[in-house]
């Protein structure tokens, strides 16, 4: 069975953003989104399960690189994204998977855009961090920070020596921060959602597409919502027998988001 057919035709030039604006939809579309993206995976299923297996596999070995490894996975993300749009597209339009649509975001001039979405989402990340971990240890102070160290390097904790009005207060601030940091994040990936398609589908620039993707995720925020409650059923069932169903639902997710951006941006071909 073939996927839906794609309603959007790839723009040759560079898109401005000027005329391109996000389609409202009603809730029900978030649910639209998990259906379409189960006709994209079974239209190549062995494809889709390379796709991720090979996807697990990079990630791993990168790791095991030390410092950079771990910021590389994040930078070139939407980079693998982008790949995988160009996949689920050339599929809606008739053409075969390969696995290899992986990478076809590391190929053309698609790269550097893609390159500079994940240095920014590296970025945002950073910052978020610091602002948790910094005001947790401003909210415990020089003797509190002094004495936690103390503790990790000691094979016993002195509980009569702690001071724990002021560990709970860097507790409440931790939680605190760590609140703001999730809605944040929530912000952040609102701007990211749509961004590697665009970048891939419809030539934005990475400041327009990033733009672009929030404005549409909150206009059409109750379809996200209904696809989120959704997303967390099929979570929670794909990872009972010993995580064996993300070899389905990651592919579906990764086709969801092409579902999601094919029916708030696809144009007419």
């Amino acid at each position: 069975m073939n996927p839906p057919s794609s309603s959007s035709a790839r723009a040759e030039t560079p898109g401005s953003g000027a005329t391109l604006a996000p389609r409202s939809l009603d809730a029900g579309a978030g649910a639209s989104w998990w259906g379409e993206a189960w006709s994209i995976f079974r239209a190549a299923p062995f494809e889709w399960i390379g796709v991720v297996v090979i996807y697990v596999i990079v990630s791993v070995v990168l790791t095991f690189v030390p410092v950079v490894g771990g910021l590389a996975g994040t930078v070139f993300a939407p980079v693998f994204a982008g790949g995988v749009m160009l996949g689920c597209d050339g599929l809606a339009r008739g053409q075969p998977l390969s696995v290899g649509c992986l990478f076809e975001g590391f190929r053309g001039r698609h790269f550097a855009p893609l390159m500079v979405l994940g240095l920014i989402w590296l970025g945002v990340l950073a910052v978020i961090a610091l602002v948790v971990v910094g005001g947790t240890l401003l909210a415990l102070g020089p003797g509190g920070v002094a004495a936690l160290m103390r503790a990790a390097n000691s094979m016993t904790f002195d509980f009569a020596s702690v001071d724990y009005a002021t560990l709970f207060s860097a507790g409440m601030t931790f939680a605190a921060l760590s609140a703001i940091a999730l809605v944040l994040v929530a912000i952040a990936a609102s701007a990211y959602w749509f961004a590697p398609a665009l970048v891939v589908l419809n030539n934005e620039p990475p400041i327009a597409a990033l733009r672009m993707s929030f404005v549409a995720s909150w206009v059409n925020v109750g379809a996200f919502l209904l696809y989120g409650l959704i997303g967390i059923g099929l979570a929670v069932a794909a990872s009972i027998p010993v995580l064996l169903g993300w070899l389905v639902l990651g592919p579906m997710t990764a086709a969801s988001v092409y579902a999601s951006w094919r029916t708030v941006f696809g144009r007419a071909a």
